[in-house]
Protein backbone atom coordinates (compact mmCIF):
# COMPACT_ATOMS: atom_id res chain seq x y z
CA UNK A 1 0.00 0.00 0.00
CA UNK A 2 2.82 2.43 0.81
CA UNK A 3 4.31 1.81 -2.61
CA UNK A 4 0.99 2.61 -4.30
CA UNK A 5 0.70 5.87 -2.36
CA UNK A 6 4.29 6.90 -3.13
CA UNK A 7 4.01 5.97 -6.79
CA UNK A 8 0.63 7.70 -7.01
CA UNK A 9 1.99 10.91 -5.52
CA UNK A 10 4.90 11.04 -7.94
CA UNK A 11 3.48 9.46 -11.09
CA UNK A 12 -0.34 9.27 -11.02
CA UNK A 13 -0.74 8.22 -14.66
CA UNK A 14 1.74 5.38 -14.30
CA UNK A 15 -0.05 4.28 -11.12
CA UNK A 16 -3.43 4.34 -12.87
CA UNK A 17 -2.03 2.34 -15.79
CA UNK A 18 -0.53 -0.25 -13.43
CA UNK A 19 -3.77 -0.48 -11.44
CA UNK A 20 -5.67 -0.97 -14.69
CA UNK A 21 -3.33 -3.68 -15.92
CA UNK A 22 -2.77 -5.56 -12.65
CA UNK A 23 -6.03 -5.20 -10.70
CA UNK A 24 -9.76 -4.98 -11.23
CA UNK A 25 -10.05 -1.72 -9.26
CA UNK A 26 -10.45 0.64 -12.21
CA UNK A 27 -12.67 -1.65 -14.24
CA UNK A 28 -15.21 -1.78 -11.43
CA UNK A 29 -15.28 2.00 -11.08
CA UNK A 30 -15.56 3.31 -14.63
CA UNK A 31 -18.49 1.71 -16.40
CA UNK A 32 -18.16 3.77 -19.58
CA UNK A 33 -14.49 3.22 -20.45
CA UNK A 34 -14.09 6.70 -21.91
CA UNK A 35 -14.79 8.31 -18.52
CA UNK A 36 -11.70 6.65 -17.08
CA UNK A 37 -9.69 7.66 -20.14
CA UNK A 38 -10.69 11.32 -19.76
CA UNK A 39 -9.76 11.19 -16.09
CA UNK A 40 -6.43 9.59 -16.98
CA UNK A 41 -5.64 12.38 -19.45
CA UNK A 42 -7.00 15.50 -17.74
CA UNK A 43 -7.37 14.78 -13.98
CA UNK A 44 -4.97 11.99 -13.00
CA UNK A 45 -4.79 12.77 -9.26
CA UNK A 46 -8.56 13.11 -8.97
CA UNK A 47 -9.10 9.88 -10.89
CA UNK A 48 -6.60 8.04 -8.71
CA UNK A 49 -8.20 9.40 -5.54
CA UNK A 50 -11.64 8.34 -6.80
CA UNK A 51 -10.44 4.83 -7.61
CA UNK A 52 -8.77 4.38 -4.21
CA UNK A 53 -11.74 5.76 -2.26
CA UNK A 54 -14.13 3.56 -4.23
CA UNK A 55 -11.99 0.47 -3.68
CA UNK A 56 -11.54 0.89 0.06
CA UNK A 57 -14.96 2.37 0.95
CA UNK A 58 -17.19 0.85 -1.70
CA UNK A 59 -18.68 4.21 -2.63
CA UNK A 60 -17.69 7.84 -2.90
CA UNK A 61 -20.05 9.97 -0.86
CA UNK A 62 -20.20 13.75 -0.65
CA UNK A 63 -21.75 13.44 2.82
CA UNK A 64 -18.64 11.64 4.06
CA UNK A 65 -16.23 14.44 5.06
CA UNK A 66 -12.92 12.55 4.50
CA UNK A 67 -14.04 11.60 0.97
CA UNK A 68 -14.93 15.20 0.23
CA UNK A 69 -11.62 16.53 1.55
CA UNK A 70 -9.57 13.98 -0.41
CA UNK A 71 -11.42 14.75 -3.64
CA UNK A 72 -11.08 18.54 -3.18
CA UNK A 73 -7.35 18.23 -2.48
CA UNK A 74 -6.90 16.02 -5.55
CA UNK A 75 -8.78 18.50 -7.74
CA UNK A 76 -6.66 21.37 -6.40
CA UNK A 77 -3.46 19.42 -7.11
CA UNK A 78 -4.62 18.75 -10.69
CA UNK A 79 -5.50 22.41 -11.24
CA UNK A 80 -2.19 23.45 -9.68
CA UNK A 81 -0.31 21.17 -12.04
CA UNK A 82 -1.98 22.89 -15.01
CA UNK A 83 -1.19 26.37 -13.70
CA UNK A 84 2.35 25.49 -12.63
CA UNK A 85 3.16 24.05 -16.03
CA UNK A 86 1.85 27.15 -17.76
CA UNK A 87 3.82 29.47 -15.45
CA UNK A 88 7.04 27.47 -15.98
CA UNK A 89 6.59 27.46 -19.75
CA UNK A 90 5.85 31.19 -19.84
CA UNK A 91 8.95 32.17 -17.82
CA UNK A 92 11.32 30.25 -20.10
CA UNK A 93 10.28 31.92 -23.31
Amino acid sequence: MCLVVLLGALLPRVTLALLYLMTEWTRAVFEPWWLGLLGFIFLPYTTLAYVLIHHYSGTVSVQNMPHLVIMIVAILIDIGAWGGGHKHYRSRG
